[in-house]
């Protein structure tokens, strides 16, 4: 079965055609942005029994830093295949870590 990934843009179409709620299941994801504009905009996440919806990660620890790029940046190439840009998701995933730990 597909997974569906929503962005912050994918909250902001849902909220124009007034959407007021999202299922979440194993095979929805949100982005961290996109669940603080489903916030702002009152669009409720409702979680299916076998999705908890989750809270926002723990920052990485200061020494663990390099460790927590390198998985994951690993982990996203081996999901998306070795056609992506490897240097990219490393710029993506080294962003995204300095902004939980900053």
């Amino acid at each position: 079965m597909p997974k569906t990934i929503y962005t912050d843009r994918d909250i902001d179409d849902l909220a124009r055609r007034g959407e007021k709620e999202i299922m979440l299941t194993d095979d929805v994801y949100l982005t961290d942005l996109a669940r603080e504009r489903a916030e702002k905009a009152g669009i409720a996440l409702r979680a299916s029994k076998s999705a908890p919806v989750l809270q926002k990660p723990a920052p990485p620890v200061a020494g663990d830093t390099e460790q927590v790029v390198s998985q994951v940046k690993a982990d996203v190439i081996a999901k998306i295949g070795p056609g992506v840009d490897a240097a990219m998701i490393e710029r993506i995933v080294r962003r995204v870590v300095g902004q939980l730990s900053g």
